[in-house]
């Protein structure tokens, strides 16, 4: 079969085998020379035939040279892979043995280190010798004695105020005598007796008895043990409903410069819930307000003490039932139970801190008798006529 391919052009060789290109810009069109050259591809049927007619005679022909052609590759790569395996594994295992030998050797170097001798000269004194361990061990215990001193002074400077008045609540009754204690809660006895709304803490029952006969003109917390008197402080509910966080930390902070805060969103007092209160047991020293302090002592409390709340004109009677301490993350101590009329006081805890919370969880008690108050029942402390003398007005 004889294939003729034809292409025109102006380009053709010479005699000695080069290409001659026209110069087409100098030459007319008309008589530029044109050359016909002719390419003949010959297929040659038999020599076909006979090339694979040879490949097939042999057994197994071409598929047997492809296949072991590509074992041959296969062979290589497995070949090649299991030396480099092998060759890491090896250097693997050398270097744990190294390792292996220099943990070994370590309390030797260590020892042998340690008791290197070190010549300490000193000014104006005679040169001493150490060994190196003793010296690493007095330099380490110079320098966590300075550390812990610098941080104990730190941490007491910032928290003065607090641990000064849990000081003075041990040291004050160990100075005074008996008569001296009576003499002045009889005095505040007096005082509270004739003006009942006065906002000072009271001093015992008879004390906090005559308080309940007519309530403060404010919101207040009072308990009686750690001689604690400090107004309620509500903020305002707008932030909680719109769920703005940053806000509502915002509004509770800045309530804290006045008093205890009744978070808000929790029961009010005689309501079924949780009435919780939460203030400071330290602040900076330099910031607002003058009840930083205010639950620096929350920790003497103990189960079955009572606390006293006003709020609205109304008295409320709480015993602690329970105390504890919760990461700051716990937010279940804001539950609000349906059947139970609960009250909490929460600070943080130790003092100075913000590691834990301390949560003493109270029940609203019966004035009189002490009895657990169910919701929606009223106390059985009969109304108590004041004379108009006593009035604070």
């Amino acid at each position: 079969m004889i294939l003729r391919l034809s292409r025109l052009h102006r380009a053709h060789y010479d005699d000695s085998g080069n290409i001659v290109l026209h110069d087409l810009e100098a030459e007319d069109a008309h008589n530029a020379p044109v050359v016909h050259e002719e390419y003949v591809i010959a297929h040659d049927h038999a020599l076909a035939h006979e090339t694979l007619n040879e490949l097939l005679a042999v057994p197994g022909g071409l598929l047997r040279t492809v296949r072991r052609n590509v074992s041959g590759c296969i062979g290589k790569v497995t070949s090649d892979i299991t030396s480099e395996y092998r060759s890491a594994a090896a250097a693997g295992a050398q270097t744990l043995r190294d390792l292996a030998c220099d943990v070994l050797a370590l309390p030797q170097r260590i020892a042998t280190a340690a008791m290197q001798p070190v010549v300490v000269v000193r000014p104006k004194r005679e040169a001493r010798k150490y060994a190196r361990g003793t010296l690493f061990v007095l330099d380490a215990l110079r320098f966590g004695t300075a550390f812990a001193a610098l941080f104990g002074g730190l941490f007491f400077a910032l928290n003065y105020q607090s641990y000064s008045s849990i000081v003075l609540a041990y040291v004050r009754p160990s100075l005074q005598s008996p008569a001296q204690i009576s003499e002045q809660a009889t005095i505040m006895r007096e005082h509270l007796e004739r003006s009942p709304a006065l906002a000072v803490a009271g001093a015992g029952r008879v004390s906090l008895a005559s308080l309940l006969q007519v309530g403060p003109p404010e919101n207040r917390l009072i308990v009686p043990k750690l001689e604690m008197n400090v107004p309620i402080v509500s903020p305002p509910v707008s932030a909680l409903m719109q769920e703005d966080w940053k806000q509502l930390e915002a509004d509770i902070q800045t309530g804290l410069e006045d008093g205890v805060v009744h978070y808000p969103g929790t029961a009010n007092p005689g309501q079924a819930g949780n009435f919780f209160l939460t203030g400071h047991s330290s602040y900076y020293p330099w910031a607002a307000g003058k009840y930083k302090t205010i639950f620096a002592r929350l920790q003497e409390l103990e189960v079955g003490d009572e606390y006293w709340v006003y709020y609205g004109g109304d008295e409320h009677k709480y015993l602690v039932r329970s105390k504890r301490e919760v990461k700051p993350s716990d937010v279940s101590v804001l539950d609000q139970p349906i059947n139970k009329r609960y009250g909490t006081l929460m600070t943080c805890t130790p003092v100075g801190t913000t590691l834990r919370r301390l949560v003493l969880v109270s029940e609203e008690v019966d004035p009189e008798t002490g009895e657990s108050l169910a919701v929606g029942q009223h106390t059985q402390q009969l109304p108590t006529k004041i004379q108009m003398e006593q009035l604070a007005i």
